[in-house]
């Protein structure tokens, strides 16, 4: 057993004790947080403008403090942007967390002191403390995890603002560091070609036991990008050199010099690997003790999941466990998955405050949060949606997030739930009310039943002809025959899925859906527009459903072909 692997498993202990203590009795720890996080911050000018000195109660907190988004506390977020103290928070920010925004501009969330400390830090450690009861080698040899730049700008008042993933990233204790074979500088690397290219360069010739990124379609470019470009990977490897060929800044070039030894037998394995499967260059061979992946399984995103086999294990005799990374934004960590099943994680009761709205009633009643039936974590039910309010120790409270999730059971005492999309993500052109999940489910079906692989794909509710439009990246372009079947079989399931879809189809009140071949690298091309935006690369969760078609100019240059069903 390393070191490493060893001062991850004293760190993660303790945690993991906290952790199941506190699970044991959410009630009570959900009761002591938020009482806890009121009385520390009654006297910021949030805390007096709600009453916070006089909340006693969760039904007192609930009485007084509103349900808010972002754009309610935007004007005062920007003042502790601007460094004004004591606005939401008694503590100081450290930094802010940068996300995308619904209306463009983006979000900053702030990070004080508390959020980086033993309770939050208790969450991450829990996931490895069970991550390493049922994969004890992972901290044996190298590890590859996929982080966002700590800083992406500064205030004007000096204060940073960038991914909390970098600075966890850049702050772990040094013995547990060694084993992280990316250097940090090199999630500076600007141009997302060259990052990507730096990694693997680094990591092929490593024994690597624990790859992780929240987003799976990351791994998926990494494997993608080792693929593409195997030639220069191999001619690196054997010269010890970085190839000129991609974008990467002078100074970062020079901080991964002394790491680029030459290796001329680890370049034969792989051109060896390489030519047993007829030229392609797969992380089946280059990490054969691959030991566990970490990231999303479900949601939007978990679909890229069931393409990790052809990568990773393609004769099906070795399947490389994948461990969901938990229900997670810039605005809090929400889950700890604790198994390799599915994607449910346990909640992180003793970080953050929670509270519930039955998806129905709040759809029902959307402008009127006075009105909701608001439960907090003992009132839930195993299998029923619920949007989820958070209360966080950076300053957020009863913060409706527009997160979508399901309980999906309890450990011990406490609520088991799945992310399942965000929330709101419903189109009605004539009363058929399409989710963001019933899109998911019939486009996976009609992929299998056709033996397509869509890798990105949008729907969207035309208006103008009552119909839906279905924009797809394929991995491999589909013969016309087959990308009609595809479309084909993507109405019928949503006819199978939604009686009321079915109903308006047949009554012709929808027209037939119409699918929309992209180009290779719309979703790259979309996500770098989002990421200029606010969103960061290994977090970027793409929008499956859309109210409104993009505008013609916009979309006819990715626009590769189009497929109609006949008429029937």
């Amino acid at each position: 057993m390393s070191l490493a692997s060893l001062a991850m498993r004293f760190l993660s202990r303790q945690s993991a004790k906290r952790f199941e203590a506190a699970t044991c009795d959410p009630a009570r720890v959900q009761r002591e947080k938020i009482l806890g996080m009121v009385r520390k911050n009654a006297d910021t000018e949030y805390g007096r403008r709600y009453g916070f000195g006089s909340v006693k109660t969760i039904a007192d907190y609930q009485k007084r403090v509103p349900i808010i988004t972002y754009e309610d506390i935007k004007a005062d977020m920007e003042r502790v942007v601007a460094c004004e103290k004591n606005i939401f928070t008694a503590e100081d920010p450290v930094m802010f967390a940068q996300t995308s925004g619904t209306t463009g501009d983006p979000k900053y969330i702030p990070v004080t002191p508390t959020c980086q400390g033993r309770e939050h830090k208790d969450v991450m450690r829990t996931w490895m403390a069970h991550a390493l009861r049922d994969h004890p080698d992972i901290f044996d040899a190298k590890v590859v995890t996929l982080v966002s730049p700590a800083i992406e700008g500064h205030t004007p008042c000096g204060l940073s603002f960038g991914a909390t993933s970098g600075h966890m990233y850049k702050s772990m204790p040094g013995v547990v560091r060694r084993v992280y074979a990316i250097p940090y500088d090199v999630f500076e690397i600007a141009d997302y070609t060259a990052k990507y290219y730096a990694i693997m360069r680094i990591a092929l010739e490593l024994d690597i036991r624990f790859l992780a990124s929240a987003n799976p379609s990351s791994i998926l470019k990494l494997c993608e990008k080792a693929d593409e470009f195997s030639e220069e990977f191999i001619r690196d490897l054997r010269d010890g050199t970085l190839s000129k060929k991609f974008a990467v800044e002078r100074q970062i070039r020079q901080t991964l010099k002394p790491l680029l030894k030459p290796n001329p037998p680890a370049a034969q394995r792989l051109e060896e690997a390489r030519r047993r499967r007829d030229g392609r260059l797969i992380p089946a061979d280059y990490w054969p003790r691959l030991s566990l992946i970490g990231c999303w399984k479900g949601g939007t995103v978990g679909h890229n999941v069931e393409k990790f086999p052809e990568w990773f294990d393609p004769e099906g005799q070795r399947p490389v466990p994948v461990r969901d990374w938990g229900y997670l934004s810039s605005e809090a960590r929400g889950s700890i998955p604790l198994s390799d099943e599915g994607s449910q994680g346990v909640l992180t009761i003793a970080s953050n405050f929670f509270e519930f709205v039955p998806v129905d009633e709040l759809e029902a009643k959307e402008d009127a949060p006075e009105s909701w039936n608001i439960l907090t974590v003992e009132e839930l039910e195993q299998d029923k949606d619920y949007y989820i309010i958070i209360t966080t120790t950076g300053g957020l409270y009863r913060y409706d997030i527009n997160d979508v999730i399901r309980v999906s059971g309890l450990y011990n005492q406490t609520p088991q739930i799945v992310f399942l999309r965000k929330g709101r993500d419903m189109t009605n052109l004539t009363g058929e009310k399409v989710s963001v999940n019933q899109i998911i489910s019939a486009v996976q079906e009609s992929a299998r039943e056709t033996g397509t692989i869509p890798d990105h794909f949008r729907a969207e509710a035309d208006e103008a002809a009552s119909r839906y439009l279905l924009r797809v990246e394929f991995a491999t372009q589909p013969n016309p025959e087959t990308a009609k079947k595809f479309l084909a079989a993507f109405d019928r399931q949503l006819k199978q899925i939604n009686i009321e879809y079915q109903a308006k189809r047949d009554s012709l009140r929808l027209g037939n859906p119409v699918l929309h071949i992209m180009r290779e690298g719309w979703y790259e091309r979309d996500r770098k527009q989002k990421i200029e935006r606010g969103m960061r690369a290994f977090q970027s969760k793409p929008q499956v459903l859309a109210p409104l078609t993009e505008e013609t100019e916009e979309i006819q240059p990715e626009l590769k072909t189009v497929v109609e069903l006949d008429e029937s």
